[in-house]
């Protein structure tokens, strides 16, 4: 799938740094950078999720221990 990203003439700048210093081309900088941030966001979810049903599972312990 092709997508247009406009990146601001400084970002574009850095892009272009990392992509060489890494032997990449921008492209696949930028789909890695992509790929790692989408991997963050999602073990993120899954821990406020797995927070959550811990909460709701021990509501009542967590309860008396703010006590």
């Amino acid at each position: 799938m092709i997508t247009t990203v406009s990146l601001p003439d400084d970002l574009h700048a850095s892009l272009k740094q990392v992509a060489e210093a890494e032997h990449r081309s921008a492209n696949a900088t930028i789909i890695v950078a992509v790929t790692e941030y989408v991997s963050r966001h999602n073990k993120r979810a899954q821990v406020r999720a797995l927070a959550t049903e811990v909460a709701e599972r021990h509501k009542d312990l967590l309860d008396r221990l703010a006590q």
